[in-house]
Protein backbone atom coordinates (compact mmCIF):
# COMPACT_ATOMS: atom_id res chain seq x y z
CA UNK A 1 0.00 0.00 0.00
CA UNK A 2 1.49 3.45 -0.76
CA UNK A 3 -0.46 6.27 1.68
CA UNK A 4 0.05 9.05 -1.05
CA UNK A 5 0.38 12.71 -0.06
CA UNK A 6 -2.04 13.51 -3.00
CA UNK A 7 -5.46 15.09 -1.37
CA UNK A 8 -8.77 13.51 -2.32
CA UNK A 9 -10.76 16.18 -0.68
CA UNK A 10 -12.04 16.69 3.05
CA UNK A 11 -14.72 14.93 5.19
CA UNK A 12 -15.61 15.06 9.04
CA UNK A 13 -13.32 13.71 11.91
CA UNK A 14 -13.86 13.79 16.21
CA UNK A 15 -11.68 15.94 17.85
CA UNK A 16 -9.78 14.18 20.19
CA UNK A 17 -9.47 15.25 23.87
CA UNK A 18 -12.43 16.54 24.27
CA UNK A 19 -15.22 15.68 27.28
CA UNK A 20 -18.26 16.59 25.80
CA UNK A 21 -21.67 14.87 27.74
CA UNK A 22 -24.05 16.22 24.64
CA UNK A 23 -22.29 16.14 21.60
CA UNK A 24 -19.12 15.41 20.25
CA UNK A 25 -16.38 17.74 18.79
CA UNK A 26 -15.44 17.57 15.49
CA UNK A 27 -12.86 19.22 12.58
CA UNK A 28 -12.55 19.08 9.02
CA UNK A 29 -9.68 17.28 8.13
CA UNK A 30 -7.82 16.19 4.15
CA UNK A 31 -8.26 12.65 2.85
CA UNK A 32 -5.53 11.39 0.50
CA UNK A 33 -5.36 9.02 -1.52
CA UNK A 34 -3.99 5.14 -0.91
CA UNK A 35 -3.37 3.08 -3.50
CA UNK A 36 -2.98 -0.81 -3.23
CA UNK A 37 -0.56 -2.47 -5.50
CA UNK A 38 0.13 -6.09 -6.15
CA UNK A 39 3.90 -7.46 -7.00
CA UNK A 40 4.63 -10.68 -8.54
CA UNK A 41 6.98 -13.02 -10.44
CA UNK A 42 5.21 -12.16 -13.62
CA UNK A 43 4.67 -8.24 -12.67
CA UNK A 44 7.93 -7.36 -10.69
CA UNK A 45 7.22 -3.35 -11.00
CA UNK A 46 3.78 -4.05 -9.31
CA UNK A 47 0.19 -3.60 -10.90
CA UNK A 48 -1.95 -0.69 -8.87
CA UNK A 49 -5.37 -3.27 -8.16
CA UNK A 50 -7.33 -0.43 -6.53
CA UNK A 51 -7.59 2.79 -4.41
CA UNK A 52 -9.08 4.05 -1.46
CA UNK A 53 -9.48 7.48 0.73
CA UNK A 54 -7.64 7.51 4.44
CA UNK A 55 -6.69 10.93 6.88
CA UNK A 56 -3.32 11.64 8.27
CA UNK A 57 -4.16 14.07 10.52
CA UNK A 58 -4.93 13.35 14.18
CA UNK A 59 -6.23 16.56 16.00
CA UNK A 60 -6.39 16.68 19.65
CA UNK A 61 -7.12 19.34 21.94
CA UNK A 62 -5.16 20.86 24.43
CA UNK A 63 -8.03 22.56 26.36
CA UNK A 64 -9.35 26.33 26.13
CA UNK A 65 -7.42 29.39 26.47
CA UNK A 66 -9.30 32.50 25.54
CA UNK A 67 -12.41 31.06 24.25
CA UNK A 68 -10.67 28.58 21.77
CA UNK A 69 -9.40 25.27 21.88
CA UNK A 70 -5.54 24.81 21.76
CA UNK A 71 -4.97 22.57 18.93
CA UNK A 72 -1.95 20.25 18.59
CA UNK A 73 -2.00 17.69 15.54
CA UNK A 74 -0.95 14.17 16.75
CA UNK A 75 -0.01 12.77 13.28
CA UNK A 76 2.60 9.97 12.92
CA UNK A 77 5.25 11.67 10.90
CA UNK A 78 8.32 9.09 10.50
CA UNK A 79 11.96 10.13 12.37
CA UNK A 80 13.41 9.94 8.78
CA UNK A 81 11.43 10.41 5.45
CA UNK A 82 14.45 7.75 3.88
CA UNK A 83 12.74 5.36 6.41
CA UNK A 84 9.41 5.31 5.12
CA UNK A 85 8.14 1.59 4.60
CA UNK A 86 6.89 -0.60 6.75
CA UNK A 87 5.90 -4.28 7.22
CA UNK A 88 2.17 -5.14 8.71
CA UNK A 89 0.14 -6.95 11.19
CA UNK A 90 -3.26 -7.75 10.69
CA UNK A 91 -5.66 -7.40 13.79
CA UNK A 92 -8.73 -8.83 13.05
CA UNK A 93 -11.08 -7.11 15.44
CA UNK A 94 -10.19 -3.51 15.81
CA UNK A 95 -12.14 -1.74 16.93
CA UNK A 96 -13.02 -4.83 19.36
CA UNK A 97 -16.22 -6.62 19.04
CA UNK A 98 -16.93 -5.13 15.80
CA UNK A 99 -16.14 -7.41 13.61
CA UNK A 100 -13.83 -5.15 11.48
CA UNK A 101 -9.92 -5.53 11.65
CA UNK A 102 -6.77 -2.99 11.22
CA UNK A 103 -3.44 -2.82 9.87
CA UNK A 104 -0.79 -2.11 12.24
CA UNK A 105 2.72 -0.71 11.18
CA UNK A 106 5.80 -2.54 12.04
CA UNK A 107 9.75 -1.71 11.57
CA UNK A 108 11.32 -5.30 11.96
CA UNK A 109 8.43 -7.27 12.98
CA UNK A 110 8.05 -4.51 15.85
CA UNK A 111 5.25 -2.00 16.51
CA UNK A 112 7.50 0.47 17.69
CA UNK A 113 8.12 3.08 14.72
CA UNK A 114 10.83 6.42 15.10
CA UNK A 115 8.88 9.06 14.90
CA UNK A 116 9.14 12.86 15.00
CA UNK A 117 7.53 14.16 18.60
CA UNK A 118 4.78 15.68 19.23
CA UNK A 119 4.62 19.52 20.38
CA UNK A 120 3.99 18.76 24.03
CA UNK A 121 2.89 15.60 26.10
CA UNK A 122 0.89 18.09 28.53
CA UNK A 123 -2.69 19.61 28.57
CA UNK A 124 -3.34 23.27 29.14
CA UNK A 125 -3.99 22.21 33.10
CA UNK A 126 -0.51 20.53 32.72
CA UNK A 127 -1.88 16.80 32.90
CA UNK A 128 -1.12 14.50 30.40
CA UNK A 129 -2.50 14.35 27.26
CA UNK A 130 -4.58 10.98 26.84
CA UNK A 131 -2.30 8.00 25.44
CA UNK A 132 0.89 9.84 25.73
CA UNK A 133 3.88 8.37 23.75
CA UNK A 134 6.37 6.59 26.80
CA UNK A 135 9.03 7.63 24.29
CA UNK A 136 8.82 10.91 22.71
CA UNK A 137 10.64 9.98 19.73
CA UNK A 138 8.44 6.55 19.26
CA UNK A 139 5.12 5.77 18.41
CA UNK A 140 3.21 2.90 19.08
CA UNK A 141 0.08 0.78 17.28
CA UNK A 142 0.44 2.91 14.10
CA UNK A 143 -3.09 1.44 12.43
CA UNK A 144 -4.62 1.90 9.23
CA UNK A 145 -8.63 1.58 10.86
CA UNK A 146 -11.95 2.36 10.04
CA UNK A 147 -13.00 5.80 10.21
CA UNK A 148 -15.28 7.89 9.49
CA UNK A 149 -19.17 7.35 10.92
CA UNK A 150 -19.43 3.72 11.34
CA UNK A 151 -21.27 1.14 14.08
CA UNK A 152 -19.99 -0.02 16.93
CA UNK A 153 -22.69 -1.82 18.08
CA UNK A 154 -26.10 -2.50 16.45
CA UNK A 155 -27.64 0.72 16.86
CA UNK A 156 -24.49 2.56 18.10
CA UNK A 157 -22.75 5.05 15.75
CA UNK A 158 -19.31 6.17 16.64
CA UNK A 159 -17.09 9.21 14.56
CA UNK A 160 -13.80 8.13 13.97
CA UNK A 161 -10.76 10.06 15.37
CA UNK A 162 -6.97 9.56 15.23
CA UNK A 163 -4.22 9.22 18.09
CA UNK A 164 -2.06 9.16 15.06
CA UNK A 165 -3.19 6.57 12.66
CA UNK A 166 -4.10 6.27 9.31
CA UNK A 167 -8.33 5.75 8.94
CA UNK A 168 -10.28 4.88 6.26
CA UNK A 169 -12.97 7.32 4.75
CA UNK A 170 -15.71 6.20 2.37
CA UNK A 171 -15.95 7.80 -1.00
CA UNK A 172 -19.54 8.92 0.00
CA UNK A 173 -17.81 11.28 3.40
CA UNK A 174 -15.11 12.73 1.16
CA UNK A 175 -16.26 16.14 0.15
CA UNK A 176 -14.35 18.59 -2.70
CA UNK A 177 -14.01 21.64 -0.22
CA UNK A 178 -13.82 22.62 3.77
CA UNK A 179 -16.82 23.99 3.02
CA UNK A 180 -18.75 21.48 1.77
CA UNK A 181 -17.76 19.15 4.70
CA UNK A 182 -18.68 21.82 6.73
CA UNK A 183 -22.48 21.91 5.45
CA UNK A 184 -22.34 18.45 5.53
CA UNK A 185 -21.74 18.67 9.00
CA UNK A 186 -24.42 20.94 9.41
CA UNK A 187 -27.34 19.37 7.75
CA UNK A 188 -26.26 16.28 9.83
CA UNK A 189 -26.51 13.61 6.37
CA UNK A 190 -23.07 12.73 6.26
CA UNK A 191 -23.21 10.02 9.03
CA UNK A 192 -26.62 8.46 7.67
CA UNK A 193 -24.38 5.16 5.85
CA UNK A 194 -21.82 3.85 8.25
CA UNK A 195 -18.50 3.23 6.86
CA UNK A 196 -18.46 -0.55 8.72
CA UNK A 197 -19.16 -2.73 5.09
CA UNK A 198 -16.67 -0.38 2.61
CA UNK A 199 -13.97 -1.10 4.88
CA UNK A 200 -14.46 -4.72 5.40
CA UNK A 201 -14.85 -4.89 1.27
CA UNK A 202 -11.19 -2.53 0.97
CA UNK A 203 -9.99 -5.22 3.95
CA UNK A 204 -11.02 -8.32 2.42
CA UNK A 205 -9.85 -7.20 -1.00
CA UNK A 206 -6.20 -6.52 0.38
CA UNK A 207 -6.15 -10.16 2.58
CA UNK A 208 -7.40 -12.02 -0.58
CA UNK A 209 -4.36 -10.56 -2.71
CA UNK A 210 -1.64 -11.39 0.19
CA UNK A 211 -2.89 -14.65 2.21
CA UNK A 212 -3.07 -17.25 -0.62
CA UNK A 213 0.25 -16.55 -1.33
CA UNK A 214 1.75 -15.66 1.73
CA UNK A 215 2.86 -12.12 0.85
CA UNK A 216 4.00 -9.25 2.90
CA UNK A 217 1.52 -6.40 3.35
CA UNK A 218 3.70 -3.52 2.99
CA UNK A 219 2.81 0.42 3.52
CA UNK A 220 4.95 3.37 1.97
CA UNK A 221 4.31 6.79 3.52
CA UNK A 222 5.17 9.54 0.89
CA UNK A 223 6.45 12.70 2.49
CA UNK A 224 3.82 15.80 3.12
CA UNK A 225 5.08 19.41 4.09
CA UNK A 226 4.58 20.30 7.27
CA UNK A 227 4.09 23.93 6.01
CA UNK A 228 1.03 22.94 3.77
CA UNK A 229 -0.72 21.07 6.66
CA UNK A 230 -4.29 22.12 6.95
CA UNK A 231 -5.51 23.61 10.20
CA UNK A 232 -8.98 23.09 11.44
CA UNK A 233 -10.67 26.38 11.44
CA UNK A 234 -13.77 25.83 13.69
CA UNK A 235 -14.79 23.07 16.06
CA UNK A 236 -18.29 21.69 14.74
CA UNK A 237 -20.42 20.20 17.25
CA UNK A 238 -21.90 16.61 16.43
Amino acid sequence: MVISNIKTGYTIQALKGTDNIFSDSAVIVPVYKADVWDFSEKNPNGIKVFSFNVTRDAWYTLGIKDGKHQLMNRAFIPRNWEQNLYGTMWIPDYPRFTGMGAFILTRFGKRKLPAQPLATRYNLDNSLINSPRKDAYTATDVMIHIGGTYEFKVGYDVLGGSFGCFAFIPQHDVYATPQLAEQASINDDYDDTPSNREWTIVTNKILNLAFPEKKQIKVLIEYTDPKETYVPQKILAE
